[in-house]
């Protein structure tokens, strides 16, 4: 008869299922090198890991941005850069253009290159970034922004949309810039807004144009001028003899003179104006003395840009005593269509460039500071993590160890104790 019981069996049984089940615990810590493997490892740690891997992935999603935000952002400050470059050769050109040195075709040349260098400008308008998405488009990034017409005449197809990226709970970045507003709405000191593309081809025109005409007409005590007027308005210009200056405004609906020659007369500044005997529709000009007859600043309405072929202007002739002609006619055209005028154009749109060039890298700047920050905050909890979860292998190997010391041990005793019985006794 055996001294054990079937009570005694049963707790042995359960006893080794207990050490085995907690050996298989340990060696699923060891081989995953995971502290907890399961929630019920450590209820309150594993809500705590919860949250941190929470806020692990909303920081990799940060960096993620911050990364996406950089690379866009490089690429709009590139294309600045390329712009302010564009700028810089079409002041250089409109430089070499307004020497009087120049002839016809050497001005040709430069205008031939400005308007290469529009649609140079037009291929950075319609860029786009490494998903075939165009960065000047606001947020129809699949639309090509800037599109000719059939007049040849650049137009916005995008949006005024701009769009952003969150680099942390509560900081939001603008990952474009308005495409409209850097190319369309240039802002001289006028305060009147001209596009780019636009700039660009007055540039052309006033450079094909300068060879014809002068920035101010002169001629010495003798002259006769004559309006050609296809843009009916008021008028003005400045007009010199030797007493004085005086600006004219008249309000012209023709060629028609006699408001002209009445304005000049009224300014008293040494200038008789009278109707020319051989063309009614020339204005004589005598000073009452000899000197310098000067007009120039001449401002026609409706005319902003510079034209292509002039529609109205000034033809001057220099007479000598007997108002017979001297030297070669001089044609004055708006202050728009003037080399000088489009120089004061590129100055606006260099500032114009370099205040948006200001904003990408200020947030570019922001950018980099951001990623310094949330990388840092994905070392912290990294470490949190990393202390939370993963396994102390030493101290796991070693509770192993002991935990199968243990089970032997008991293996070994209850075999001995189950084979006890009375004929052992008896011997």
């Amino acid at each position: 008869m055996k001294v054990s019981t079937k009570l005694f069996n049963e707790q042995q049984i359960r006893q080794f299922s207990s050490l085995n089940k907690d050996i298989q615990k340990l060696q699923d810590k060891i081989s995953s090198g995971k502290n907890i493997v399961v929630a019920s490892d450590d209820p309150v740690g594993s809500v705590n890991l919860s949250g941190y891997k929470t806020v692990k992935q909303q920081l990799d999603q940060y960096l993620k941005n911050v990364n996406s935000a950089q690379t866009r952002l490089s690429l709009v400050d590139t294309n600045l850069q390329n712009l302010s470059t564009i700028m810089i050769r079409a002041n250089e050109l409109l430089i070499q253009a307004s020497s009087d040195v120049l002839g016809r075709s050497d001005r040709e040349a430069i205008a031939i290159e400005i308007d290469e260098m529009k649609e140079e400008l037009l291929s950075l308008a319609n860029q786009q970034d490494a998903n075939g998405s165009f960065i000047f488009a606001g947020f129809k990034t699949k639309t090509q922004p800037f599109q000719k017409n059939i007049d040849g005449k650049i137009e916005y197809k995008g949006d005024a949309g701009t769009t952003s990226l969150s680099v942390s709970e509560t900081m939001v970045v603008q990952t474009s810039v308005d495409g409209e507003s850097l190319f369309q709405k240039v802002k001289g000191t006028s305060g009147v807004t001209v596009s780019m593309f636009t700039m660009l081809e007055n540039i052309s025109n006033s450079v094909r144009t300068a060879s014809s005409a002068v920035h101010a007409t002169k001629a010495d005590t003798h002259a006769e001028f004559e309006i050609t007027n296809r843009d009916y308005g008021t008028w003005t210009f400045d007009i010199t003899g030797h007493a004085g200056t005086a600006s004219i405004s008249v309000e012209l609906t023709g060629d028609d003179p006699a408001d002209i020659i009445k304005a000049i007369n009224n300014a008293n500044i040494g200038i008789t104006a009278s109707q020319s005997t051989t063309n009614p529709k020339k204005i004589k000009l005598d000073s009452s003395q000899q000197g310098i007859i000067e007009i120039r600043n001449l401002e026609i309405p409706n005319i902003k840009t510079a034209q292509k072929v002039p529609t109205s202007f000034i033809t001057f002739d220099p007479l000598d005593a007997s108002g017979n002609k001297v030297g070669h006619s001089q044609t004055m055209y708006d202050n728009d269509q003037l080399t000088s005028a489009q120089l004061n154009n590129i100055a606006d749109t260099q500032v114009h460039i370099a205040n948006f060039r200001g904003e990408v890298g200020a947030k570019l700047n922001l950018l980099v500071r951001q990623n310094e920050n949330l990388t840092a905050r994905d070392i912290a909890i990294k470490k949190d993590l990393s202390d939370l979860q993963d396994a102390d292998l030493a101290a796991l190997v070693t509770d192993l160890k002991a935990q199968l010391t243990g089970l032997q041990a008991s293996q070994q005793a209850f075999v001995k104790i189950s084979d006890l019985n009375l004929f052992n006794y008896l011997k």
